[in-house]
């Protein structure tokens, strides 16, 4: 900043005791420039009036013997300039950050509708591969004695061929091309329903524990995905914490959007390793996963953010890293179904 108030000094002087209207325009023009350099320099709009202070201080100090009412109104004219040249610089950073903006969620978007199109062209085929490899399995399973080492043999086989079709069913949620048929879901139940599913299948350390002061309240959906979304944000809390501790799970009414919308937040909090910056703003991409191979396809959040986007709602994340409360906190906003009498608590 220093450089830049010498700067300005000397524009001041040069236009203070300029001869002829050219000349004075000549030294705007220099003051007009350093109002668009602070902009490159990220110097911020207080700082501007600042420089201008600093370099009519020393002015006044430079001829003392000088009256300030001769050369004022040739001295606020650079600050004209200057800022001037700083707002213009200003506004057209944000309208180039804005654009930037634009285009990378545009690329986004077409990037997640090609691998979408392509999810789903893999799922279909993969799918009907499946479901010859099911139906031969149990019909080999039929013929062979329990206990058998080869019945035992076909159980593994049909156990990775359902683990296989659920994750074509994730695929095919991901590419918003599996049947959808909303009906008014009533959220509390359904999340308890998932939760006590989840609980049964974590043993030990893990606990998952449901708090809200609603009684009754539907939002329009397919049964199955309010359950994906609980279930895919619950095992990824589980896994950020080994499977040890307290996920927090919590559902409470909430305004979202532009429109302060009326809904209901989701919330799941877990006390992991948290994500660092550069992690959070992945999370949503298909098939991005820092779990270790064959621990994750990637495809978890995904399905959630889909899922969330076609219901109308929005999904937040907020994560630290490090400190005494480490951890994650995902917010899902779901819009109601109903009126709001139906929501009220029971």
């Amino acid at each position: 900043m220093k450089q830049d108030v010498e700067r300005y000094f000397q524009i001041l002087q040069q236009v203070a005791f300029a001869d002829d209207a050219y000349a004075i325009e000549v030294y705007l023009a220099e003051a007009f420039e350093l109002g668009r350099a602070l902009v490159d320099q990220k110097v911020p709009p207080d700082e501007v009036t600042h420089i201008h202070h600093e370099a009519v201080v020393r002015f006044s100090q430079t001829h003392p013997s000088l009256s300030f009412a001769q050369v004022a109104d040739r001295l606020t004219r650079p600050l004209m300039e200057m800022s001037m040249a700083y707002g213009l610089a200003f506004r057209e950073q944000m309208e180039r950050q804005y654009q930037e903006l634009v285009t990378s969620r545009l690329a986004q978007s077409h990037k997640l509708e090609a691998v979408g199109t392509l999810a789903a062209g893999i799922a279909h085929d993969f799918n009907n591969l499946l479901g010859s490899i099911i139906g031969f399995a149990e019909m080999a399973g039929d013929e062979l004695a329990e206990g058998s080492s080869g019945k035992h043999s076909i159980n593994h086989v049909l156990a990775a061929s359902f683990r296989a079709r659920d994750l074509v069913s994730r695929m095919l949620t991901f590419a918003r091309q599996s049947p959808v048929k909303p009906v008014a879901v009533e959220v509390v139940a359904q999340i308890q329903e998932t939760l006590a599913l989840l609980s049964a299948s974590y043993k030990g350390g893990l606990d998952i524990r449901f708090q809200t002061g609603i009684g009754r309240v539907t939002v329009m959906a397919d049964p199955g995905q309010l359950q994906q979304i609980v279930m895919n944000l619950c095992i990824n809390a589980a896994d950020a914490m080994g499977h040890r501790g307290v996920v927090a799970v919590g559902l409470d009414f909430a305004t979202f959007g532009d429109s302060a919308q009326v809904g209901i937040c989701l919330t799941v909090i877990d006390s992991g390793h948290g994500m660092p910056p550069e992690v959070q703003e992945r999370i949503f991409d298909p098939f991005f996963t820092t779990k270790a191979p064959n621990k994750g396809s990637g495809l978890g959040l995904s399905v959630v953010y889909g899922i969330v986007t076609q219901l109308g709602g929005l999904i937040d994340v907020q994560s630290r890293v490090a400190g005494g409360h480490s951890g994650t906190e995902f917010k899902v906003f779901l819009p109601l179904a109903n009126n709001p009498s139906d929501g009220e608590n029971g």
